[in-house]
């Protein structure tokens, strides 16, 4: 009697560790198969990433292999052609999981940066839910304030 009595518990055990939970996703923080987004720049490698705490948010910049690599070997905004970058913002929420950290919530924007001839970068704007291009007045700002950011070093 007592191994079907085993068998049971670790059937049981054993299906119980299969269950498919998916409390700890953050999906709000994810593309939308919705977005009009050319690719998901969140599968791209990522090279830097900073926090607005007055904002209440967070920006990771991202990069395709040819802007990651050249983010990795020089420290300067001259991307070789080919090279993509985007900027995803996101709001700030408190972590349910640790007291006192904050997580991603819902995507603001994604900035895109793109170098295709003469090193001359064309910027694009993504914004609202689902992510939507937008026109911006002021693009040489945004545009100068993300070839700014060198890749963040770790040990």
């Amino acid at each position: 009697m007592k191994p079907i009595h085993s068998i049971i518990t670790a059937l049981i055990i054993t299906l119980y560790g299969c269950n498919t939970n998916k409390d700890n996703v953050n999906e709000k923080a994810s593309v939308s198969i919705l977005d009009e987004l050319p690719e998901n720049p969140l599968l791209l490698s990522p090279i830097t990433f900073s926090i607005n705490p007055n904002k209440a948010s967070m920006s990771t910049l991202y990069g395709n292999k040819t802007a990651f690599e050249h983010a990795k070997t020089k420290a300067d905004n001259a991307y070789p052609k080919g090279s993509v970058l985007y900027e995803v913002t996101w709001r700030q929420k408190a972590d349910s999981l640790w007291y006192g950290a904050n997580i991603p919530d819902k995507i603001i924007s994604v900035e895109k940066v793109q170098f295709i001839e003469n090193n001359n970068p064309k910027y694009e704007l993504y914004a609202g839910h689902p992510l939507k291009k937008v026109y911006i007045n002021d693009k040489n700002k945004r545009l100068l304030l993300i070839l700014s950011q060198r890749m963040a070093e770790t040990p």
